[in-house]
């Protein structure tokens, strides 16, 4: 909680005989070394010794009330320092420490004593998508030596439309401390439901609605590790028509360290579509992945960088495939309440199947590009205090073997305001 090690104990142990100072000093820095590494219960017992042989040492007294407070026993945390502030020999200037210690102590018991958390948010906006259909550009291509001539529906289209996002997130506290080693977690249990809504000016066919439902339980170990398991829904609609229902399951594991963390998830999808067109594309969708984040400048600056195995089994071997994505970002504080992003995306595909328009395998690599720039409103003069604007802009283009058929270039532009409660 303080610095100052062996000097403080040094002092509190003053007029004891030299062994039991050096035994008590011993054990100070058993206790400090424990606690650095977060060896709670090391700690605990070696702070707790140090009181059973003289009770009056209060920095040791302090010092276990830190290991409790991080082992989430609150209780045992705000005696032991309401003790060392009850004490009319505390200099001032521990009294103010000992006071914010308190105060934190206090919040944070109070928000572990909610079991039912709820929290929600809303996005609205508008975009600009220059290939809402996903088709190339030109009606005349060849591929190897077939012309082909394409229709003109399956021609690029471009539009603009509207987009709303919304859901609402619940976490459930059950108040009960797993241990792990040496380390105290909590267990939750979070789920959430959110619907996506993207409606076109004109280009109604392809108007999109998905709602979304997850649940599942998590361990948080603070400071540490934290892991959950979620069970999730996803139903689709493309136009007026219902379009597919996937449902997964996807647990993951984040270890966090000094200004940073890594973070490890596993996907498996289970795919279902309602057009009879869609029969083929049916079939388990699993991916696993790594991705690192790391805080630079005070974390005024993050940056991720991550890669993915995926494999898709599909009813029909042409639409199958495996592949894998890499994927980097940059996010950094450009000026009082505003940041900016990049994130670049590549990945690449191979199908299983031979494509039954030109007779051979398809392989496609795809890139995106992602450029935004967000800005919050929390100065208490803002007219929209609380809200956040995001601007973006993306571009995707895919490179397929096949030629131009299956290669497109699309570009979005995006203008969302949201917030959250």
């Amino acid at each position: 909680m303080m610095a100052g090690g062996s000097v403080a104990v040094a002092a509190d142990t003053a007029g004891q005989d030299d062994a039991s100072a050096q035994e008590l000093e011993a054990q100070f820095e058993q206790g400090m070394a424990a606690l650095k590494d977060s060896r709670l219960k090391s700690a605990i017992r070696a702070f707790s010794k140090i009181l059973d042989i003289d009770p009056k040492l209060d920095r040791a007294r302090l010092e276990l009330a830190l290991a409790y407070y991080r082992s989430l026993r609150y209780d045992k945390a705000q005696e032991l320092a309401q003790k060392v502030l009850d004490n009319p020999t505390t200099p001032p200037e521990v009294r103010v420490t000992v006071l914010a210690f308190l105060a934190q102590v206090k919040r944070d018991a109070e928000q572990l004593g909610k079991r039912n958390n709820f929290s929600g948010f809303i996005s609205a906006g508008t975009m600009h998508d220059s290939n809402v259909n996903v088709g190339p550009t030109e009606a005349n291509i060849r591929v190897g030596d077939i012309p082909l001539q394409l229709a003109p529906g399956s021609l690029k289209k471009s539009d603009s439309a509207y987009v709303l996002n919304a859901g609402i997130d619940h976490l459930y506290q059950s108040r009960k401390r797993i241990e792990v080693g040496e380390r105290t977690g909590l267990l939750l249990w979070q789920s959430g439901a959110s619907i996506y809504s993207r409606q076109y000016n004109h280009q109604d066919d392809y108007d999109l609605v998905i709602a979304s439902l997850n649940t599942g339980p998590a361990l948080l170990m603070l400071r540490h590790w934290r892991a959950s398991l979620q069970f999730k829904s996803d139903y689709f609609t493309l136009g007026d028509r219902a379009l597919a229902w996937f449902n997964g399951i996807n647990p993951s594991i984040t270890w966090q360290f000094r200004n940073g963390e890594l973070n490890w998830d596993f996907d498996y999808t289970r795919r279902f579509y309602h057009r009879q067109i869609d029969n083929g594309r049916e079939g388990d969708y699993l991916s696993t992945g790594l991705t690192l984040g790391h805080y630079f400048n005070n974390r005024r600056v993050s940056a991720t960088a991550g890669g993915r195995l995926i494999k898709f089994f599909a009813e029909d071997s042409y639409l199958a495939y495996d592949g894998f994505e890499a994927t980097a970002g940059v996010s950094t504080d450009t000026y009082r309440n505003g940041s900016a992003y990049v994130r670049q995306r590549v990945a690449y595909y191979n199908y299983d199947g031979d494509d039954p328009v030109v007779g051979k395998e398809r392989d496609d690599t795809e890139y995106r590009t992602t450029v935004g720039l967000s800005h919050e409103y929390n100065e208490p003069e803002d007219l929209l205090k609380d809200w956040v604007v995001n601007v973006f802009y993306e571009f995707t283009k895919n490179d397929s073997n096949i030629g131009k058929l299956y290669s497109y270039e699309r570009n979005q532009w995006m203008l969302t305001l949201s917030r959250g409660f």
